[in-house]
């Protein structure tokens, strides 16, 4: 049991970058249209609105729980409907280190993967060198600030021991 003074254990919120998203509708066809989707087994009807714009025509999911219009529906738990309705929140409203979530991101779009001390990629043929030379240089400004920090807290640690 827990204690009174503490409340409740909190449960960590599901995040939308670990959630499923459903692909966008598309957008040409009819105004409405329905699409009949199997979600663990179970058949559920999706509405698809689409609206007119100056340069076509662009498509949004009805949700099925509120019944508003969403560009992006999510399945969690077995259930479709969007982040607000399943409760979804975004990582980046939970980190306190923001350069770590910075230099995911940087290492992401340049290709390599997200550890802070794997390679980078060679540069692909279609990206400027100015470009490139400019995310490497912010990638490695923000890895710099942490490292800062990392070793800041070790040395805490071994002052305390």
């Amino acid at each position: 049991m827990f204690h009174f003074a503490n409340g409740r254990p909190r449960k960590p919120r599901p995040l939308v970058e670990h959630t499923t998203r459903l692909a966008p509708p598309p957008h040409r066809g009819l105004a409405r249209e329905e699409v009949r989707v199997l979600v663990d087994g179970r058949p559920q009807v999706l509405e698809i609105v689409r609206q007119e714009r100056i340069h076509g025509q662009e498509a949004y999911w009805r949700c099925p729980t509120c019944g508003k219009l969403r560009w992006h529906l999510y399945l969690h738990a077995g259930e479709v409907a969007c982040r607000v309705c399943l409760g979804l929140s975004y990582a980046c409203r939970h980190t306190y280190n923001t350069a770590t979530m910075r230099a995911r991101k940087l290492r992401r779009r340049l290709g390599g993967l997200p550890g802070l001390l794997s390679p980078i990629p060679p540069r692909p043929r279609y990206w400027r060198r100015d470009y490139w030379a400019r995310a490497i240089a912010e990638l490695i400004a923000v890895e710099n600030v942490l490292a800062a920090r990392l070793a800041a807290m070790v040395g805490r640690r071994r002052k305390r021991a």
